[in-house]
């Protein structure tokens, strides 16, 4: 009995002792929590080409997206002129439905006639710059013929991409009840929506694919041709150069603003920084209805805590041979992970990747994925394209050969 007591002793000294420190790490991780108050329904802000998040909140909740949905529908235009469907200097005409909306100041802010046509390179711009709902229209009739098949093609390419329960119901972001019948699938109460984890997997399939995008989305300024004259519109995204949100040394280039009742201000934003590109999601701005910079500040403010809390650090050097469940591994290039200003890099724990994300290492003339397992922020929930390869159905159809062969036989 004895013995015993002075075990259980022993136990609760160890305890008793050990309690502050994990006391302290607890504190310190809060802390560095506490220095974000992002002010938003959801958001999140991660490496684009690592996938590495390094703050988020709610990233799994759908929530309403409003002209966020406009990366969908304009990487599919993309697609569709990179694959030689039509190209920029096609010309389009709005119906008299599309053309009417934009007539609608709550609905639009670049004027379409419906006895003149366009081009696609200057519909494809308004819709980027300053979010034309009747331009997107346009090009989404180009691809799929209709608002209702381009729908369809959106949720498949989603889906593709491994995302599930999407909400997508139209291109452009609308409320259904502001739009005609046929320019949207479900009911009038159905609004599109996805969640912060969504959207930073399908704005990494979008700029992987097509970065050139950023072209036409770091552009302050839109010129536009309305009636006999071309105008000059600003761009929405206000934390570009040269207008009122900017702050030097924080260049964003892209990338879409979305604005329903449901979605509140939201704002998805990119900008090189520290020789990668990083991506800001803010969801639903918390703040008074006037202010119309509560989606920049919150995203500055994901910008700046990345800053003063992290620093992106070399983590493996090239060539250098690392562990990972008994087997080793080269890898090819340095490897760089945003860690916390004071970590220590050795505590970092890898193994092999179950996606696509991850760095490429070496292992028996083998390559593989290899990807840091306890990074407090995680990574998006990214995975490999999935593609359905074509089945042919075997049919009793003979060619025309065995018919010839066939005939003769039967004559003799």
């Amino acid at each position: 009995m004895k013995k015993f007591f002075k075990k259980l002793t022993l136990v609760m000294s160890i305890i008793i002792l050990t309690l502050p420190m994990f006391a302290s790490t607890v504190h310190a991780e809060d802390a560095t929590d506490q220095n974000l108050e992002m002010n938003a329904t959801a958001g999140m802000i991660y490496d684009e080409h690592t996938g590495q998040v390094v703050y988020k909140k709610n990233a799994d909740e759908k929530v309403a997206i409003g002209s966020i949905t406009k990366i969908i529908t304009l990487y599919l235009v993309t697609k569709a002129i990179k694959e030689g469907k039509f190209t920029e200097k096609d010309m389009l005409r709005p119906t008299e439905a599309q053309a009417e909306m934009t007539q609608k100041n709550e609905l639009t802010n670049v004027r379409l006639d419906s006895d003149k046509t366009y081009s696609v390179k200057d519909l494809y711009a308004a819709a980027w710059i300053v979010s034309s709902n009747s331009a997107a229209m346009m090009l989404a009739d180009k691809v799929a013929g209709s608002q209702g098949e381009f729908v369809k093609l959106m949720r498949k390419t989603v889906k593709n991409w491994g995302i599930k329960g999407a909400k997508l119901y139209n291109v452009s972001g609308l409320n259904n009840s502001d739009l005609e019948p046929d320019m949207y699938l479900g009911t009038q109460e159905d609004e599109n929506k996805l969640s912060a984890d969504d959207i930073g997997v399908i704005v990494k399939h979008v700029l992987d694919e097509y970065p050139e995008i950023l072209q036409t989305t770091s552009k302050a300024k839109l010129s536009f041709p309305v009636e006999n004259e071309t105008k000059t519109y600003d761009s929405l995204n206000l934390l570009l150069k040269g207008h009122r949100d900017y702050q030097e040394g924080y260049e964003f280039d892209g990338l879409k603003t979305g604005t329903t009742d449901a979605a509140g201000e939201s704002f998805v934003g990119t900008l090189p920084i520290q020789d990668t590109r990083m991506v800001t999601i803010v969801l639903n701005a918390q703040g008074e209805k006037e202010d119309r910079d509560k989606r920049f500040r919150s995203t500055q403010k994901l910008v700046h805590f990345l800053v003063d809390n992290y620093e992106r650090k070399e983590v493996i050097k090239k060539d250098q041979s690392i562990t990972v469940n008994n087997k080793k591994y080269k890898t090819y290039e340095p490897v760089y992970y945003w860690l916390p200003k004071n970590y220590n890099v050795e505590d970092l724990r890898y193994n092999v990747s179950r996606n696509e994300l991850g760095f490429t290492a070496i292992h028996n003339k083998k390559t593989v994925k290899l990807i840091a397992t306890n990074t407090a922020g995680g990574y998006l929930p990214y995975q490999k394209t999935i593609v359905k390869k074509a089945t042919t159905k075997k049919t009793n159809h003979k060619s025309w050969w065995d018919q010839i062969v066939e005939f003769f036989q039967h004559l003799f």
